[in-house]
């Protein structure tokens, strides 16, 4: 039997991230002859039971219906129309990358990669020692580390005080007051889902684009996909306003004001279990909710492939490093580059990259 450094060696490509971005690279480089486990691996830090899909809140769905949600190759399994839960995501995951022959080495976990000065290639720093490669694609996709706003430290409240990340059930939560903050899609599905059993605030900050899920009957995402707006390059310039703002879909505020959510000015400070938003008004609530987003903790890729604030520099997903390369980024190329149905063209551009490379 061999180690797990072992069989790491020799390995010409190593995708870290095991989600729809990891699967969809090894979906990509086996298309272009690259064989599984031989010729690329890829790793996942959790173990089967600790993704990311399992983890969020029981009621939430997609907002794009199964015909927008494929992978490429193998079709979301059910009604094309209907809307799947995050369960079966999970399901149809685990069963894509057992078709494709695809075992992530879960439990694997990178501190770092060193770049040989000399262009001969790139060691990724592991759980398990060092390794060589030629290649390394970070797969890991927007959603590696909960965010918080500089205060969240300071805030003792009585209920519980949990990011959206570890939300499940209305249950969860004690009787009363709750705050929401952040009111992008999740902040708006959870004030919707709480209203009925809690009395719900929602501190909204920057206005949103807003979009019914669907026009004139027929599924947004549907008309997205006909009219060409999810293949929009980020840098042409209708991308490059679009990618400014984010959009809400399906939930407006106004909606969740006729269900007695009660919608607040931007959250600036809070202290113990009291809150203050922009417009100088307070309030004390029982239980909070930071709906305040994700970083892409991308803190172990070295610095050349980095800008002073932290952020990647790429283009399609190609970063200033040789070999090195990062996938599954919202408007990475287009508005679908994290979306289940749009990481495959940035996968299929990158194996042709590597391809490419002696």
């Amino acid at each position: 039997m061999t180690s797990p450094l072992e069989d790491l060696r020799l390995k010409r490509v190593i995708v870290v991230g095991a989600g729809q971005a990891g699967l969809a690279m090894g979906h990509a480089l086996a298309r272009t002859g690259l064989k599984p486990q031989v010729d690329f691996i890829i790793l996942d830090a959790g173990a089967a039971s600790d993704r990311a899909w399992i983890r969020r809140w029981h009621s939430l769905r997609l907002f794009t219906p199964a015909r927008h949600s494929s992978l490429p190759g193998i079709p979301f399994p059910g009604s094309r129309s209907r809307y799947p839960r995050t369960d079966e995501v999970a399901v149809y995951l685990d069963d894509y990358a057992n078709q494709l022959g695809l075992l992530p080495m879960r439990g694997s976990r990178v501190h770092g990669v060193r770049v040989d000065p000399h262009g001969h290639g790139l060691t990724l720093i592991t759980n398990v020692g060092d390794v060589e490669t030629r290649n390394v694609v970070a797969a890991t996709g927007p959603f590696a580390e909960p965010r918080f706003p500089e205060f969240a430290g300071r805030v003792r409240v009585p209920g519980k005080n949990l990011h959206s990340d570890s939300y499940t059930h209305p249950k969860q939560l004690p009787d009363g007051s709750v705050l929401i903050v952040g009111a992008g899609n999740t902040g708006r599905q959870l004030a919707r889902e709480l209203a009925s059993s809690h009395q719900v605030t929602l501190a909204a900050g920057t206005p949103q684009r807003e979009l019914p899920q669907r026009l004139l009957g027929i599924d947004i995402f549907t008309w997205m996909t006909a009219t060409g707006v999810l293949r929009i390059p980020a840098r042409s310039p209708i991308g490059r306003l679009l990618s400014r703002q984010e959009v809400v879909i399906g939930e407006s505020l106004e909606e969740l004001r006729t269900l007695g959510v009660r919608i607040v000015p931007r959250l600036v400070d809070a202290a113990e279990s009291t809150f203050h938003f922009e417009d100088g008004t307070s309030l004390d609530a029982q239980s909070v909710i930071w709906a305040t987003g994700y970083l892409p903790g991308f803190d172990w890729l070295p610095d050349q492939a980095r800008n002073p604030s932290g952020d990647i520099v790429q283009t399609r997903g190609s970063t200033p490093v040789p070999g090195l390369y990062v996938l599954g980024l919202p408007w990475m190329h287009t508005r679908g580059s994290a979306l289940l149905s749009g990481v495959g063209r940035d996968a299929a551009r990158i194996a042709q990259l590597i391809g490419r490379r002696p």
